[in-house]
């Protein structure tokens, strides 16, 4: 017959294991909440040990103590603990209980592809204003039927290309914003996928996210009944 101890041991090692392997953003946020780290310093954060009365978690070549308090009365309390005290971390930093953890390409939807061509073309062609000029590809191969457009597009690029980075380095930052409070970091290429393609885009990729949100969150509240 296992005793307590055997027991209570056996919960500790199942705990650590599946905190670590499946909740790792959790054990990441108590320590950005109750240490005020940075998501760079909860990279690699573990959960090393639990107890009754409190849980350790390494982070950075650091260990943080985290009491419980008050003490739980068993191993069988810890799930529901670390699940309020992940819910208080999520609000203290003002992020979602929805995490993201893929990207969704442009061209699954035909708008949204669409509006991405045009917009990466737009910025290739008027990137440089040689581009309109003779000696270009764009110009020798395209634009000299249309002499007076190319002559257009030249006096515009400077003003074009410089609203258009402006106003999607700001959509961009946005994103980055929207990403953080999903548990997305710049440690992450998903990250990189997401803020690079919405610099290019635009409000359609803010879309797409905002898609993959929704579902998630029904999926999980249908997980509920």
């Amino acid at each position: 017959m296992a005793t307590p101890d055997s027991q209570d041991l056996a919960a500790r090692e199942r705990i650590l294991k599946h905190m670590n392997a499946d909740h790792q953003d959790s054990v990441q946020r108590y320590i950005e909440h109750l240490r005020n780290a940075s998501f760079f310093q909860v990279r690699d954060a573990r959960m090393t040990d639990i107890s009754l009365t409190e849980m350790r978690i390494r982070y950075s070549g650091k260990e943080a103590v985290i009491p419980f308090e008050p003490p739980m009365k068993s191993m069988r309390d810890a799930r529901e603990r670390l699940v309020q005290m992940d819910q208080d971390a999520l609000q203290a930093l003002g992020r979602s209980d929805i995490t993201v953890t893929k990207f969704i390409p442009c061209y699954v939807h035909p708008g949204h592809l669409f509006n991405f061509s045009q917009c990466l073309v737009t910025f290739i062609a008027f990137s440089r204003p040689s581009h309109f000029k003779p000696g270009s590809l764009l110009f020798d191969n395209l634009l000299y039927r249309t002499p007076s457009f190319a002559s257009f597009c030249l006096k515009i690029q400077p003003f074009l290309i410089g609203i258009m980075v402006a106003i999607h380095a700001f959509e961009a930052a946005g994103m980055a914003k929207r990403l953080r409070k999903h548990g997305l970091t710049p440690l992450q290429m998903t990250w990189w996928l997401w803020v690079a393609t919405c610099f290019i885009e635009g409000i359609t990729s803010t879309w797409r996210l905002d898609g993959l949100v929704d579902q998630k969150r029904k999926e999980k509240e249908a997980k509920k009944h």
